[in-house]
């Protein structure tokens, strides 16, 4: 053949693949189809198990390695592994609301067990799932070619309940997901009912049938009717699912019951880390846990329990530390028709009135071409018995002409034209038995015949009228209601359930230190009698250790211009080395923590109000390697921040924080370079921002310098303190250097000399005694 080459623009051909692409993963593979609710593997698995290897329900279960093999040699050419994790999952009594796998052996567990291979585990279908598949032989549905056009599948199952809500489903696709929580069948087939007899029915009159998401595993859902009702009409949003509980009494008091956990939570990880709590005396009301979960009685972890403890105070801790709590997002996206009537396409933010709507359209479609096929066939089997009777009218002259002829073409030929009879016809007189047509036997033609006509005109009455079509499937799905009247299994929380979370009371008031080290590891210890005193790695050495209570806060500044605060509480109390904070946020690569500040009242002072447009204090003293520095309140640090901090300066390229302090009575600022210059400003010209800002230039710098750090001076320290590149120090006190404007450039007290750092402050460690002293003569 002759090379044609082609120019295309690269933009658009990447545009067209990759959409190309995200549709095929959007279609075949994430999003379930809105009127049966199922993804393609699912509804492979499910067509090979009834269509070629008959597991229905009253069928001896398969060994799952064949139905895998099935599966993926006929259907679905993907791996293996795959496969077999859609067949579990929809074994699953915990996953699915209504399993459509009866799973024989090991399909896993709610505590994250995994399954058996699938060589050991069997399976077969459920009743639930054969409502999905009933209808397929009566051509209620298109069929579309194998992957490898050997055989034909169909592109959708005739569904007879909507299993996309009554099951749920999750996927993620390229630009969208899914997520759409169980239901009670009981309850969304009321619903189709309702619309049925009032398709302009609205969302909140849908609730009224449907109370919300039925979860497997039960738990209460903490939304009220006018949350629910704004998410089923949007397609869109979240709520909040808790674990139930009781109180058992026990002969040393009570212990707690959970009964029930949220949907799609690991039980076995739920353990662990109500372990790790109590291990670590985080709940010390908690002391221990036994799982004695069992087939009779259902979910049973049991919670020990201090004598005296309100059970109250450990779930609501509980519920904010753990996955006995756990928010559940709505996003309901579904493939749906076309509106031109030919394929499917993704459509997301679907309403609960658009899922319903659109599986009832596909049912009254399927319904109508099941009566249609059944029309086909009566009147199939009509023409068969009027063909009879014919015979039956002259049977002796038939049975003549039968044996006078050569063969059975001959006699097909005979008959044809003597009776006025076509092939379908004849080919059904010759293929019987002729004492079928005897006189004893044509009565039950002529009745059969009677019957089938009857059945017939019944039929074209009912397609003749959407109304009685309508008729029929409601009262179908009246039938599904009254043959599986299951209960809910998730409860709708009331205000009482709502236990308010209060982290103040689950931790003991204790005085403390909050040590930071250079090399960037905390730990919170009692009693110092000196900085000595406390164990650091080899290599290491304290940089801060700040008084507190263990209600207050300790906040941590890094060079970077991000600052970390945590409670007292959470720094892990320890003799040893301490954990490196990266274990508690994120710092960024190569940042490190300079300095470290407690928010208890006893040591700093409390907010003053705003003067103007000016912030009130206490303020922090930034200085940065640039030269720059500037005033900020600490209010914004005095509360936990996330794992990524926040940002109180704004650096530029290449610049670092070298000093942060908390200004008290101090009323100068001294800073000194590597260039060997010392300045000193009045702390009133640093200026003072609302929030993270660059600052302006404290100390102007030649080429090459760099500002080390410095101290704020007049009030706790008095001089500045600097060590030289051969490792002497020097001392400048307020009165060594003279006063200047802020940005000047500052003395240089020798032409040669060179500073290698700014010597921090010596740590003033707290008198506890004298405070808790104080605190008890105030009392």
């Amino acid at each position: 053949m002759a090379e044609t080459i082609e120019t295309v623009t690269i933009a658009d051909e990447v545009r067209t693949r990759f959409l190309t692409y995200a549709m095929s993963v959007v279609k075949g593979r994430a999003l379930p189809d809105v009127r049966d609710g199922l993804k393609p593997v699912q509804r492979r698995i499910l067509y090979a198990m009834f269509q070629d290897l008959k597991l229905t329900v009253d069928k001896k279960a398969l060994k799952c390695a064949k139905i895998v093999g099935e599966v993926m040699g006929n259907y679905h050419p993907h791996g293996d592994s795959a496969l077999y994790e859609a067949l579990v999952r929809m074994s699953q009594n915990w996953v699915l609301r209504v399993p459509l796998v009866y799973g024989q052996g090991n399909f896993g567990s709610v505590d994250g067990d995994p399954p058996a291979a699938y060589r050991y585990t069997e399976a077969k279908l459920t009743r639930q799932a054969e409502l999905l598949l009933d209808e397929l032989g009566q051509d209620t549905v298109d069929s579309v070619a194998s992957y490898d056009g050997t055989r034909h599948e169909p592109a959708v199952l005739p569904a007879q309940f909507p299993n996309l809500l009554v099951n749920g489903t999750a996927g993620i696709a390229v630009g969208m997901a899914t997520q759409i929580p169980p239901h009670n069948l009981g309850e969304v087939l009321k619903a189709c009912t309702l619309l049925i007899d009032n398709p302009d029915a609205t969302v909140a009159n849908l609730l009224d049938k449907i109370k919300g998401p039925d979860f497997p595993l039960g738990g209460k859902i903490l939304a009220d009717r006018a949350a629910l009702r704004k998410i089923y009409e949007e397609g869109v949003g979240s709520i909040k699912v808790q674990a139930e509980w009781k109180e058992e009494k026990i002969d040393r008091g009570v212990q707690i019951v959970v009964t029930s956990i949220p949907y799609g939570v690991n039980k076995g990880d739920l353990e662990n880390t109500i372990g790790s709590i109590i291990d670590q005396r985080k709940l010390p009301q908690l002391t221990g846990q036994s799982n004695e979960s069992n087939e009779k009685d259902g979910l049973r972890l049991v919670l020990e329990i201090k004598n005296g403890t309100d059970p109250n105070l450990v779930m609501a801790y509980l519920y904010k530390h753990t996955e006995l709590q756990k928010t559940y997002s709505y996003n309901m996206t579904a493939l749906v028709p076309a509106e031109d009537g030919k394929g499917m396409k993704p459509r997301d933010r679907l309403s609960l009135w658009d899922l319903l709507t659109e599986f009832l359209k596909f049912r009254l479609a399927t319904v109508r071409r099941r009566f249609e096929y059944q029309l086909r066939q009566l009147r199939r089997r009509i023409h068969i018995l009027e063909g009879f009777q014919i015979i039956f009218n002259a049977l002796d002259r038939a049975i003549k002409m039968i044996r006078e002829s050569s063969g059975k073409p001959d006699a097909a030929e005979k008959l044809k034209a003597a009776f006025k009879l076509d092939d379908e016809q004849v080919g059904a007189i010759l293929d019987s038995q002729l004492y079928k047509i005897a006189q004893l036997e044509i009565q039950k033609i002529i009745d059969e015949l009677t019957e089938k006509k009857k059945q017939a005109k019944e039929i074209e009455t009912i397609l003749a009228s959407e109304k009685k079509l309508w008729g029929v499937i409601k009262s179908e799905l009246e039938a599904l209601i009254e043959k599986f009247p299951e209960r809910r299994k998730t409860r709708m929380a009331s205000d009482e359930d709502v236990l308010e979370f209060n982290e103040e009371a689950y931790i003991a008031r204790e005085n403390t230190n909050v040590v930071l080290t250079k090399n960037g590891r905390i730990k919170r210890v009692g009693r110092l009698a000196s900085v000595e005193t406390t164990r650091v790695e080899e290599g290491d050495a304290v940089a801060a250790v700040v008084p507190g209570s263990t209600l207050d806060h300790v906040s941590f500044f890094a060079d970077d211009g991000a600052a970390y605060t945590m409670r007292i509480n959470e720094v892990p109390a320890t003799a040893g080395y301490g954990e490196p904070i990266t274990k508690f946020f994120k710092l960024a690569d190569g940042a490190k923590v300079v300095a470290a500040v407690t928010t208890d009242p006893r040591f700093t002072p409390a907010d003053l109000p705003a003067k103007g447009d000016t912030p009130g204090g206490p303020f922090l003293v930034v200085a940065t390697r640039n030269g720059f520095v500037l005033r900020l309140p600490l209010t914004a640090f005095r509360s936990e921040s996330t794992k990524v901090g926040r940002r109180f300066v704004k650096l530029e390229e290449g610049d670092k924080v070298v000093m942060v302090r908390l200004a008290g009575a101090e009323e100068g600022v001294m800073l000194a370079t590597s260039g060997g210059y010392v300045t000193h400003f009045p702390l009133d010209q640093v200026s003072i921002l609302s929030g993270a800002g660059k600052g302006v230039i404290g100390i102007e710098l030649e080429s090459k310098d760099d500002c080390l750090g410095g101290v704020l001076v007049g009030g706790r320290f008095d001089k500045l303190v600097v060590e030289t590149e051969n490792g002497k120090t020097q001392d400048f006190g307020p009165g060594a250097v003279k006063t200047r404007k802020r940005g000047a450039k500052g003395e240089k007290p020798g032409a040669r000399t060179k500073f290698a750092r700014v010597v921090p402050p010596e740590i003033q460690l707290a008198d506890w005694d004298a405070v808790e002293g104080k605190k008890k003569d105030a009392d």
